[in-house]
């Protein structure tokens, strides 16, 4: 029966990544959407890594499982549930963009107000990194808006680059920035999770500046490419990770701990990240556990966001992550007091009570996520809209790993970081551009009132070997070899 449970997994691991395709090919959802980051997660860390639990009957050393048949069919149906809820709740949150619709804005753009707004916002994340670190009460806060300073600038120049790609000069100083702030980010770092952040802020600047004219079939080999290259970059650096609170994670030790890499750490990282870190198996012994000792905790989750940045001093019992008190409750030693696990979503939902949490969950991912894409797919000539919600793409990946509220409370960092210092840097080089507003107002000549295009084939392809745009943002027709039409959003 595990193996029929595992094999079931992996069916819907494909029929997730088909769904994903069916809506970029439709215009349904982009491509590189916030959920379609989220799907990935969750079929990377709970379907694909429960599968192979399933399949081998091994997870986490301390996780073992009594019983795969009854935690693999827990597991499954609450996953399942919890996707189809939450994928029902994002289509049909019709109130939801509407309401998003009507926050779109048209910014004042070129190639050096976006250089020099990256650079002046990256800067801004520079400060915030070192600048506090040791003020009480305010430390836990800094990284996390400082990690979304630094991604949202990287997709300001990157959005410039996409621009004319051929530019020397642009492409210099992407490239110095990158390197910047993957340092900046190094420094004291251990988790992951902002170095794949700041890759992905650059393909996503290239998608919503000028990738989301291709058509998918066209698009997704570019994909796999800078895909490949993001999994290297981060198997490079989670090979060089040394646990404990006393290890030195200066820029200088980092670097050093990367350029001596032991190649078996390599070898057992890409196993690692094949299985998910096991966080489908630790859903499943959290299962195990909760069943057969209690210890059910209603929303903690959801508890545990909302009182994660009151300091522990005023609160010394207050909630802590999932994820550090299974590792205490496995009885798992010679490992840092930090040490934890990621539990996996699925171990959340049924930790939390999953007559609750399910529910709930799965309709405020959906509400949320259809905003954050609502929002990206109407403001193409917003580029501080676009940098905002591709500031930290890393977490919403690792949200299905868990813990789910230490990530959502991240990513919300991240957002805060980059929606305050961003509209400053907006207001001094990316002002409002209130004429064009106005005019978008009314459908621009060319479209009929279903705000369809009448342009040619060959005007279409033109657009998209990178001709300016002319209207606010797009909707693409799903028959075989149609390219992309541009349509006016009306805001």
């Amino acid at each position: 029966m595990p193996t029929i449970f595992g094999l079931y997994l992996v069916l819907l691991s494909v029929v997730l990544l088909l769904f994903i395709r069916a809506d970029a090919v439709s215009g349904r959802c982009q491509l590189f959407s916030t959920r379609n980051f989220l799907i990935l997660g969750l079929i990377l860390f709970q379907s694909v890594s429960g599968s192979l639990t399933l399949f081998s009957e091994q997870t986490e050393r301390g996780a073992e499982i009594s019983g795969y048949t009854e935690a693999g069919f827990v597991f499954c149906l609450v996953l399942t549930l919890f996707i189809v809820i939450m994928l029902a709740t994002y289509r049909w949150a019709n109130g939801v963009e509407r309401f998003a619709l009507r926050k779109a804005r048209i910014r004042v753009t070129s190639q050096p107000r976006l250089v020099i707004a990256g650079v002046t916002l990256s800067a801004i994340g520079i400060i915030l990194r070192f600048a506090g670190s040791e003020i009480p009460y305010v430390a836990v806060l800094l990284p996390q808006l400082s990690a979304g300073c630094l991604c949202g600038g990287i997709a300001f120049i990157t959005m410039a680059w996409a621009r004319s790609a051929f530019n020397v000069l642009i492409a210099g100083i992407l490239g110095v920035m990158i390197i910047a702030n993957s340092a900046v980010l190094l420094v004291g770092a251990f988790g992951r999770r902002e170095i794949l952040g700041l890759l992905f802020a650059v393909v996503w600047a290239l998608f919503h500046e000028k990738w989301r004219l291709i058509p998918v079939a066209r698009l997704i080999p570019r994909v796999v490419v800078a895909t490949a290259g993001m999994v290297a970059v981060l198997l490079v650096f989670s090979s060089s990770r040394v646990g404990g609170e006393n290890v030195d994670r200066s820029l200088a030790a980092q670097v050093e701990r990367i350029v001596t890499i032991d190649p078996r750490a390599v070898e057992e990282n890409v196993v690692a990240a094949l299985a998910g870190q096991f966080a489908g198996g630790i859903s499943m012994w959290i299962y195990d556990q909760r069943t057969a000792s209690g210890g059910y905790d209603p929303l903690h989750s959801l508890v545990y966001l909302v009182t994660l940045p009151i300091p522990r001093d005023l609160w010394p019992n207050k909630p802590e992550g999932l994820g550090l008190t299974i590792v205490d409750e496995a009885g798992i030693t010679g490992v840092s007091e930090g040490h934890s696990w990621g539990p996996g979503l699925v171990g959340h939902l049924i930790h939390d009570v999953v007559f609750f949490s399910l529910p709930i969950y799965a309709v405020i991912i959906g509400l949320v996520f259809r905003y954050m894409d609502a929002r990206t797919a109407s403001s193409t000539r917003d580029p501080l809209t676009i940098a905002l919600f591709g500031s930290a793409l890393g977490q919403i990946l690792g949200m299905p790993r868990g813990d789910v509220g230490l990530f959502a409370f991240n990513m919300a960092a991240a957002f805060l970081g980059v929606w305050f210092f961003g509209r400053i840097v907006s207001a001094m080089f990316l002002p409002i551009d209130r004429a064009a507003e106005i005019e978008a107002q009314e459908w621009p000549e060319g479209f009929d009132e279903e705000g369809y295009g009448n342009d040619s084939d060959e005007q279409l392809d033109a657009v998209v070997e990178g001709a300016p745009l002319t209207v606010d943002s797009t909707r693409r027709e799903s028959s075989a070899g149609s390219a992309s039409r541009e349509t006016s959003s009306g805001n």
